[in-house]
């Protein structure tokens, strides 16, 4: 298997719906046109933000092939996996390959209702990593706490020859710090909290995958650019300055983002059903957050 190389800054693709509820595949372009406009390193197509769970698998695969046909070598296409079981995400990974996709991005599905005591993240994500023929990145967070891991259980399975890196969910430059030496080199950390993404960057995580970047990503790009140029200060502030949108994208979700998208250049629309549009008190808060923040 080919080595990735994951760096820069990653943007979760939106997926547009028309007023029937289907794909809106013209908007998608559109979206995706915006995006491709900058030097984004990849977009993370059919995860949370891009309503994957409410996508059937038919809809899923449809969407990545399209991105992938629409970005060529421009940008890594992430294909996302989540809620589903073993087999059904081994099939996915096969597909995500035949749809010319960069990797395969896997987040456990949660089975708390189904088997409290009884799931096993680390076998869902090996037993998919086995027969994907891409490389794959795991969503984990890392701490103390239900649902979090250790470092130590993050560098078991580094040593899995398919998983090429782990994106951390609210993990702090230290704990982060701790993971990198136990899973060793060329294993690839990215981090996708705003608030720790400039200590992270600073450190051992290679890229970060941003809510953000999907609203205004040449603001994001440019924390990404301080922080390589080492003027952590500015990239501080810059963080600080997008904070807003970044709380009001984690409270209120894809409404929040479809939101934001439409009040900037691209299209969101409305979320699919069951699904509900942001609210007026809500619209008025992204939009006053997004003043100042470059697209």
């Amino acid at each position: 298997m080919p080595e990735t190389r994951f760096r820069g800054i990653y943007a979760p693709l939106a997926t547009p719906f028309d007023h029937l509820g289907r794909i809106y595949c013209a908007k998608l372009d559109h979206n995706l046109s915006m995006l491709l406009r900058t030097t984004l390193s990849g977009v993370v197509v059919g995860d949370h933000w891009g309503e994957g769970s409410l996508l059937s698998a038919e809809e899923r695969i449809a969407i990545w092939r399209r991105v992938a046909e629409r970005v060529g070598d421009r940008a890594q296409v992430l294909a996302a996996i989540s809620g589903c079981s073993v087999a059904e995400g081994q099939a996915l990974a096969r597909e995500a390959h035949a749809c010319g996709c960069t990797c395969v991005l896997l987040e456990a599905p949660s089975l708390r209702r189904i088997a409290p005591d009884g799931s096993n993240p680390g076998l869902f994500f090996r037993a998919v990593a086995d027969a994907a023929d891409l490389p794959v990145l795991i969503s984990v967070r890392l701490g103390q706490g239900r649902g979090c891991w250790s470092p130590s259980r993050l560098g078991k399975l580094a040593a899995h020859p398919s998983i090429a890196g782990a994106v951390l969910g609210s993990t702090s430059a230290a704990i982060a710090e701790e993971a990198s030496r136990s899973c060793g080199k060329g294993f690839s950390l990215i981090v996708s909290d705003l608030a720790e993404v400039v200590p992270n960057l600073s450190g051992v995580a290679c890229a970060a995958m941003l809510a953000v970047a999907a609203v205004v990503p040449f603001f994001a790009l440019s924390i990404e650019e301080a922080v390589r140029t080492r003027e952590f200060a500015a990239a501080s502030e810059l963080a600080a300055r997008a904070a807003r949108l970044d709380r009001l994208l984690s409270d209120y979700g894809v409404p929040a983002l479809k939101c934001a998208l439409d009040l900037r250049s691209s299209f969101g629309g409305a979320p699919r059903l069951p699904v509900m549009s942001a609210d007026r008190m809500t619209r008025e808060e992204i939009s006053s957050a997004l003043k100042g923040l470059a697209s």
